[in-house]
């Protein structure tokens, strides 16, 4: 994986866009290149990009959100509106660009960010979702985030804290660093596992033992085997003769309720025989007569029907005369209201006419007004558009208040660009001019950046000239301090001789120690001839500080003579150091001399315009007459516009006075809201009324035809109806008609006689049956209810004792049985557990407890390991004197050790590392992670994040040596985050970022 190009806008503190291509000249041929600038400048803000346009997050903010960026002020530079990372990047799955966006609403309130992954090679957008397109990211690059930061942007700052904490200290950072917190997690839930199955197999062993309480005894389950045999044998005994006693009361119940049946029976047919009675004395004249009309039944009823019409026929005649009259009113109505709206007396015919004519005046006229209306709209529109960016809106208020403050306005811009007085070349326009001021800007802020180089390396030169005489001062000194220790050394060599002399005598003396055993009191000595011996018997007491007194002055002796190596071998160093100090003051002499000159060359024109002023200051006033000018571009816009927009108002002004006169002309016409709805509904309605009243006309014709007609048979049938009306004993038609019943009633008191008749026979013989089935009945113990009831009463309650005794012990058996069943299957459920259980008894042996802590540190400890392996290649390639180690057994396991090979493999704490040495050793971890991280994913773009402040020269120049190295062996891309200033000269391809007074950040590439 490979980062080939970044693009970006509006981040932090680099406002605007900046693009930094890694696969161009000068970065891509240089190696190495670097990322400087001052604190604050925004070096991490281009790591904050590559992160943003591949995972939507950065190692600043673990969830950039919009919440967050309102909140926090983050990501976004301040008053800008959009901002966005782009990161075009190699994978074996081809060519890419990964883009994250945020931007403002038409409000100036943020919008959820985007994500867009583009494929270069089939040129297609890959998803609209981000949670598909940041998966579908991480899936083409083969690495999460955590690996990316890990394998990418490599910061050795927690190396070095790695370095040098305690076991505890370092397993919880590796976890961090190597996001290895699963083991932790495993550890935890072996332990809980292993617990819960442990757990409920001693449940379910005591619910055994409880369970093993409840059981029967042998005893007792052959004892209620027995009782439940006798009263199962008892119960059916008792349950047959309750049911013979239930047959008796059986028959003895229904007896009583024969009985009881029969006496209702026999009343009812009485009832009814009663009702038959008066239902004939109520009812049989009325039945009679309507009897007699039933042979002229026909004929009466078609006279009745004749006459019913005949007097409906009148009735509708009188409401047809009135509703004509009716609509020849409305028509008189309708008519009035149309000569008013017309203004003038029209005759009917022309009606329909003239309203046409009077609508299609008022419509010509309404759409001319609309036509200007329209065209006002457009008018203020463009207006509005005019002056958008003036902060002016016409409003529908006063042309002429908003006319006086658009020259207000006016006044004011020409008052203003007055004010300024930019004078212009003749043959220049103003934006020409901003133009070359910009160039002639940029061009200071180079001479202002180079002349900061030649400050440096003019300080420089002073440091190295005050490190020279400091050297030679030292160098001097060496001399004398050797000497004073030769002579320490000669006066030691004196004083360990003469001890060494002490030491043989004192040996001597312990040569004649056997002689001394043979002296004889009084005898003389062989030796001395002494006849006094006052040793023979007391040897003298040996000096056992001698040997002491020795040893100190040797080792005090070896001291002096390794300091004396020590010091003439820092004389030689310091020496050669020296010369090398002079030789690299006449080159950065020479390197000064040649950049002075060259700036002085190159930078000639902005010398000369200085006139005892500094570049700062030139730098100011060309900035602010860049201000000026843009400010004067800016009021020449609003000038033009407000000149525009008074153009438009006039223009406005002479259609709304043309609006006006319209209007008038159609109020001349009619004032009303809808002329063509008022028209429409009187030209409606006069067609309708007309339309009802020859509808209206034509009915009554033909109901009084129809009248007519009616009254011409009712004649007829009358003349034959009297004769047989007559005939039946009845005076009259109206007679006959007044004695029948409508045939509804004549019919259900018909069926009511045949139905009382019908029921009295059916009564009768309901009786009759019902005392036969009393004659039937016979029951053998009980001869009244009241001694069976009582009889089977006691019966049933000792039955039902028997029951619930029964149901006890059968109760009791299965609770047994119950028992038994469930032992057996809690006794296979824990031997299944503890099947189960072992290799969690194992596990949580091995790696189990309750925080997880040992598998953590089991699994860190192999990380650890691993992570040292790789580092250890890494060292060896930066310094292959060192090599780092964990502690051997009898060593401080709370400390890393390294091996110093050119002190022949002397093994001491990483704490007593110097800065220097400590960076090595954290910057060989951090690749050693970045190794690890990545996999078997190649990874081609590494940025490292400062620390190289720690170096010294030669450390940081071997350094750079290797990651130039490993940068030409493997072709990678290696970027140095850092404001050393060593890295300047050494690192010639440079992205220097410079902050600006406004807090602003710029972005070159240099090389």
């Amino acid at each position: 994986m490979k980062i080939e190009r970044l693009h970006f806008k509006n981040i932090n503190s680099l406002k605007g866009e900046h693009e930094v291509n890694f696969e161009e000249s000068p970065i891509n041929s240089g190696g190495l290149f670097a990322i400087i600038g001052p604190t604050g400048s925004g070096k991490s803000t281009l790591l904050d990009a590559i992160c943003l346009a591949l995972y939507a997050r950065t190692p600043r903010i673990s969830s950039v959100t919009k919440s967050k960026i309102e909140q926090d002020g983050s990501i976004l530079t301040k008053y800008q509106k959009e901002a966005y990372a782009k990161v075009q990047f190699s994978c074996k799955g081809g060519q890419f660009v990964s883009t994250w966006s945020i931007s403002t609403n038409r409000n100036d309130n943020l919008r959820e960010y985007e994500m867009d992954l583009w494929n270069l090679e089939t040129e297609e957008s890959f998803s609209e979702k981000k949670t598909e397109v940041l998966s579908e990211i991480q899936r083409l690059i083969s690495l999460s985030y955590d690996q990316f930061v890990k394998s990418v942007l490599l910061s050795q700052g927690e190396f070095a804290t790695l370095l040098k904490s305690n076991e505890k200290e370092r397993s919880e950072l590796l976890e961090k660093i190597t996001n290895t917190s699963i083991y932790r997690q495993i550890g935890r839930k072996v332990y809980e596992k292993y617990n819960a199955l442990k757990s409920k197999i001693s449940s379910q062993k005591t619910l055994m033992d409880d369970l093993r309480l409840k059981l029967l005894s042998e005893d007792d389950l052959s004892t209620k085997q027995d009782k439940k045999n006798q009263l199962e044998k008892l119960v059916k005994d008792q349950e047959l003769k309750k049911s013979s006693y239930e047959k008796d009361l059986n028959q003895l119940q229904t007896k009583e309720k024969r009985d009881q049946e029969f006496k209702i029976e026999s009343k009812k047919l009485e009832q009814y025989q009663d009702k038959l009675e008066t239902f004939q004395a109520e009812n049989a004249e009325r039945l009679s007569k309507h009897s007699k009309t039933l042979a002229f039944e026909e004929e009466l009823l078609d006279y009745n029907i004749l006459a019913e019409k005949n007097q409906n026929l009148v009735e509708k005649i009188k409401g047809l005369d009135y509703e004509r009259t009716q609509l020849q009113n409305h028509i008189s109505e309708l008519k009035t209201e149309a000569q008013e709206l017309l203004k003038t007396e029209v005759e009917t015919s022309e009606l329909d006419h003239k309203l046409d004519v009077l609508l299609e005046a008022y419509q010509k006229l309404e759409n001319r007004r609309q036509i200007k209306l329209n065209d006002y709209k457009s008018k203020v529109e463009l207006l509005n558009k005019a002056l958008e960016g003036l902060n002016l809106k016409f409003k529908n208020q006063p042309i002429s208040d908003f006319k006086n403050e658009l020259q207000e306005r006016l006044r004011k811009s020409k008052q203003k660009i007055k004010g300024l007085a930019i004078q212009l070349e003749s043959d220049s326009s103003l934006g020409e001019t901003i133009k070359a001021k910009y160039q002639l800007l940029n061009q200071i802020k180079e001479a202002k950046h180079e002349e900061n180089s030649l400050n440096e390396l003019d300080e420089q030169l002073v440091k190295l000239s005050q490190q020279i005489k400091s050297s030679k001062e030292e160098l001097s000194r060496f001399p004398r301090l050797i000497s004073e220790k030769e002579k320490a050394e000669k006066s030691l060599e004196k004083e360990a001789i003469y001890l060494e002399t002490e030491k043989e005598n004192q040996n001597l003396k312990l040569e004649v120690k056997d002689l001394r055993r043979k002296l004889q009191e009084h005898e003389p000595c062989p030796v001395c001839g002494s006849k006094n011996h006052p040793y023979s018997a007391h040897e003298p007491a040996l000096d056992s500080e001698l040997d002491k007194k020795l040893k100190t002055k040797k080792d005090e002796l070896q001291i002096v003579s390794k300091a004396i190596e020590a010091l003439k071998a820092q004389q030689k160093s310091k020496a050669e150091r020296v010369k090398e100090q002079d030789t690299d003051l006449e080159s950065l002499k020479q390197k000064f001399n040649q950049k002075k000159a060259a700036f002085a060359q190159t930078y000639e024109q902005i010398l000369l315009e200085l006139k005892e002023k500094s570049l700062l200051d030139l730098e100011r006033s060309t900035a602010q007459e860049i201000e000026n000018l843009e400010t004067t571009q800016q009021l020449q816009d609003e000038i033009q516009a407000l000149e525009n927009a008074m153009d438009v108002l006039d223009e406005l002004d002479q259609i709304k006075i043309q609006g006006s006169r319209l209007k008038t002309e159609m109020q001349a016409l009619y004032t009303g809201e809808d002329l063509n709805a008022l028209i429409s509904r009187l030209k409606k309605n006069w067609i309708a009324l007309h339309s009802n009243l020859s509808s209206t006309e034509k009915a009554l014709g033909s109901e009084k035809e129809q009248l007519k007609s009616i009254n011409l048979r009712l004649e007829s049938l009358q003349a034959n109806l009297e004769p047989k009306i007559k005939a039946s004993a009845f005076s009259s038609i109206s007679e006959a008609n007044s004695s029948r019943m409508k045939a509804a009633d004549f019919q259900v008191l018909s069926q009511q006689l045949n139905e009382l008749r019908e029921r009295i026979q059916i009564q009768k013989e309901k009786v009759k049956g019902i005392q036969l089935q009393i004659e039937e009945l016979n029951y053998k113990f009980f001869s009244n209810i009241h001694e069976a009831e009582l009889a089977i009463r006691e019966l049933s309650e000792s039955l039902e004792n028997k029951k619930l005794e029964l149901e006890e012990v059968n109760r009791q058996l299965k609770n047994n049985k119950d028992l038994i069943l469930e032992l057996q299957k809690i006794g296979e459920s824990i031997a299944e557990e503890q099947k189960a259980n072992r290799k969690w008894e194992i596990l949580n042996k091995l790696i189990g407890d309750a925080t997880g802590t040992e598998f953590n540190k089991f699994a860190q400890d192999l990380s650890l390991q691993r992570l040292i392996f790789l580092g250890n290649k890494r060292l060896k390639h930066l310094n292959e004197r060192y090599e780092l180690d964990r502690y051997l057994p009898n060593e401080d396991k709370d400390q890393l050790y390294v091996i110093d090979h050119h002190m022949g493999g002397m093994r001491r704490s990483v704490k007593t590392l110097s800065g220097g040495e400590t960076f090595l050793m954290s910057l060989a971890l951090a690749l050693g992670l970045s190794d690890l991280a990545s996999k078997n994913v190649e990874i081609n773009s590494l940025f490292i994040d400062e620390g190289f402040g720690t170096l010294d020269p030669e450390t940081l120049d071997l350094t750079l040596d290797t990651l130039e190295r490993l940068q030409a062996e493997s072709n990678k891309t290696i970027g140095i985050i850092s404001h050393v200033g060593a890295l300047k000269e050494r690192i010639s391809t440079q992205i220097v970022l410079d902050r600006n007074a406004q807090g602003y950040s710029s972005l070159q590439v240099v090389g």
